[in-house]
């Protein structure tokens, strides 16, 4: 994570006083996250990802795009995964999350599955 809240703050222009007094923390403390002496709790790191401008999901290496966004590729023209995709682009991270879980139980569930095809 250390590396990353160091990138999204270069990415925001921020130095590490301007955004240690944004924050709200001293500059030694926000230090002490970019050298992964420690790191933020829940609350400080929504507000580093809020002031940089990145998701949380970034912070945290889950993703490699700053932005949140995320490319999906369609092997076939299939016009209901285009639907759902243009579905998925309007949901906010919570609405993806519950997204996911809902296309995970469908796929656990054999009777849902797609029949495979020689």
């Amino acid at each position: 994570m250390k590396n990353r809240i160091v990138q999204a703050r270069e990415l925001a222009g921020l130095t590490q006083k301007e955004l240690a007094a944004r924050l709200g923390i001293s500059p030694s403390t926000l230090n002490g996250y970019e050298k992964g002496n420690h790191d933020p709790k829940s609350p400080g790191l929504v507000a580093i990802a809020n002031l940089c401008g990145v998701t949380v999901d970034y912070l945290l290496g889950l993703s490699e795009r700053p932005d949140g966004q995320f490319v999906v590729q369609v092997s076939e023209h299939d016009p209901q995964i285009e639907q759902l995709v243009d579905t998925a682009k309007q949901l906010n991270a919570q609405g993806l999350e519950r997204l996911n879980q809902y296309a995970e139980d469908l796929t656990g569930n054999p009777s849902y599955r797609k029949e495979k095809r020689d």
